[in-house]
């Protein structure tokens, strides 16, 4: 019955594809057509997982998560969604990292199943966009533009233009993976434990040597090949888009960088607060 359903819905949801084809094709972006579904799937997939964590995290972490206030309880579930899904996007990465036809064609080189992830990849994006839409006052403009660039960033990608840079651009959430469990044993009262500690070492060093080093050197040689128009038939805007998405990554994240880590030093050392407030 619920395949049925399921067949039901997507044959209906199939009948959108020419109206969503005759939107984007015109804007060089012919992929939203072939995936907005996959994109939709994976969207209400996240919601769920979502709401889901709730119950779950209540039964496998009772005393942890029942302390916790509403809206730490919200950033809870988000984090924990955050994980599952950089876990699954780092996953992806390394599995198509030496992949030929991206490396060897870095303009044009394309894999059909590297789209499908991608596409699995935009859902959770956009559901982060709504995320810090909806909670603007947490987040700020700067999580805003990152969310931003970030969809647009996936629709070029899932358009079988520049996949190559879906490797430097996505592998970072491999840090991302130990950002959030951060946030969860912050959450969870382990702000100064020795895990705390080591989470945060392997954060930091691989958010120094892949969120800004390797990310920031393929966004300088990208940068090159657009001055000089060495971008295959990649759109020519899109070629910029990516190139400017590029710096503004690098520079967003050697901002958030220092800010992430005052934020630990004043987690594992609470004193210094207290004495920067008595001096003040």
């Amino acid at each position: 019955m619920i395949v049925s359903l399921v067949t039901g819905i997507n044959s209906i949801l199939a009948e959108a594809d020419p109206l969503v084809h005759a939107v984007f094709d015109p804007l060089h972006l012919p992929g939203v057509g072939s995936y907005w579904r996959i994109a939709l799937a994976s969207l209400l997939v996240h919601i769920g997982l979502l709401y889901a964590f709730r119950p779950i995290s209540s039964l496998l972490f009772p005393r942890s998560f029942k302390r916790l206030s509403a809206a730490d309880q919200q950033g809870w579930c988000v984090a924990m969604v955050a994980v599952v899904h950089t876990a699954f996007d780092t996953s992806f990465i390394l599995k198509f990292i030496n992949h030929p036809a991206l490396n060897n064609d870095k303009m044009d080189g394309f894999s059909a199943e590297f789209e499908y992830y991608l596409a699995i990849a935009l859902g959770y994006y956009v559901w982060d966009l709504s995320t810090c839409i909806y909670n603007y006052a947490n987040y700020g403009v700067m999580y805003l533009i990152h969310g931003g660039l970030g969809v647009f960033g996936l629709l070029i990608l899932i358009s079988r233009q520049l996949q190559f840079y879906a490797i430097p651009y996505l592998l970072p959430e491999l840090s991302s993976i130990f950002l959030n469990i951060r946030h969860l044993l912050k959450y969870a009262g382990l702000g100064q434990s020795l895990v705390y500690k080591v989470n945060f070492a392997i954060f930091f060093v691989a958010y120094v040597v892949i969120r800004i080093g390797f990310e920031a050197y393929h966004s300088a040689k990208l940068v090159g090949y657009v001055y000089h128009h060495n971008i295959g038939n990649v759109c020519y805007p899109y070629a910029v888009f990516f190139a400017i998405l590029g710096i503004t990554l690098t520079v967003l994240n050697t901002i958030w960088l220092r800010q992430i880590v005052n934020a630990a030093y004043y987690t594992l050392y609470p004193q210094s607060t207290k004495r920067k407030s008595k001096a003040n």
